[in-house]
């Protein structure tokens, strides 16, 4: 007994095991310090260089395998005063990207993501609703925890979900099974970072919009198949900028002050950096645009809100503001 006090003792202040199935054919030994930090450096560096590696071919493999409209896809934001596709009620043919959402990931997504990488959602905390409807407790918000187990059963990565069941009309199965998908693609987005390319919960946005504004392209996801043309609202909607003789000019200038590397065929879709966020705001500020409605701007050019543009995204938003 005081052997194993000890031993927990010691595990929860400097020393954790590794899991069977990580530590198999691996270098490192099977005690390790609790923080990485506190690795040694040879072995840090390797984790590290092994991770990116693997991160890159997963990001390979869901640009290549994953299918717009099937496992993820898009929202037109833009209202009718600002697309002219809007006004006259074709949305599904609107050319400029910036007019649809960030693609979200759906669940046949985050499914096949989850299968490639051997990992099985588990939800520890739905029985206890099952045992609470057939009580007949009055449940209005149902709130679900996915854990994604490696097969010997470590927990590579949680998430949680939700659902309101006055928004599902009182039915208790539906709500159940909205909040265990919001769950699970919480839980995937989170296993591998995929954040900077998916958000999640604009699926359930279909229940109010036409099926035919789901985009079938997404950007920086996968090919975007639409062309890049100019909108009567002023928004630079590609890479490039044409002048009045027809001559490609490259308007994408990296005012960061930063090389933004190679994204493996994405496009720069990282976050925006803080030398960017600080221009931007910056110029915006020195014209007269709030820091509200710079916000406001972005979110019905780009879809989300300034401090989370894609560096690509706000290098064109830097070059607007500089034009005008």
């Amino acid at each position: 007994m005081l052997h194993q006090t000890q031993a927990i003792k010691k595990a929860n202040t400097t020393e954790v095991m590794i899991p069977a199935d990580q530590s198999e054919g691996a270098i490192m030994p099977s005690v390790m310090a609790k923080s990485p930090l506190d690795w040694p450096i040879e072995v840090f560096t390797q984790a590290l260089d092994r991770r990116e590696v693997n991160r890159k071919a997963l990001l390979k493999w869901i640009e290549s395998n994953l299918r717009p409209t099937i496992d993820y896809g898009q929202i037109h934001v833009v209202g009718k005063d600002k697309c002219q596709y809007a006004k006259k009620g074709q949305q599904q043919d609107c050319p400029n990207k910036y007019h649809w959402s960030k693609p979200s990931l759906w669940k046949p997504g985050a499914e096949k993501i989850c299968g490639m990488l051997g990992l099985i959602p588990r939800f520890p905390n739905l029985d206890e609703y099952g045992k609470a409807v057939l009580q007949g407790a009055d449940i209005k918000v149902i709130i679900l925890k996915c854990e994604l187990h490696t097969p010997s059963g470590f927990i590579a990565a949680e998430g949680s979900g939700a659902s309101r069941v006055d928004r599902d009309r009182g039915d208790i199965n539906k709500s159940l099974k909205m909040a265990e998908k919001s769950a699970h693609i919480n839980a995937t987005l989170r296993i591998a970072g995929l954040s900077e390319l998916f958000t999640q919960d604009l699926e359930d946005l279909l229940n109010n919009k036409d099926k035919n504004e789901i985009q079938p392209g997404a950007n920086n996801v996968n090919q975007n198949p639409r062309p890049n043309q100019s909108e009567s609202d002023g928004v630079n909607t590609g890479d490039s900028a044409r002048d009045t003789s027809g001559q490609q000019t490259n308007s994408r200038s990296n005012n960061s002050g930063e090389d933004d590397g190679n994204n493996s065929g994405y496009g720069d879709s990282r976050r925006i950096t803080a030398k960017q966020f600080k221009y931007a705001l910056e110029l915006a500020l020195g014209k007269g645009i709030s820091e509200k409605e710079l916000n406001s701007h972005c979110l019905k050019a780009f879809g989300v809100d300034v401090d989370s543009l894609s560096r690509a995204d706000a290098s064109t938003l830097i070059d607007n503001l500089l034009r005008q």
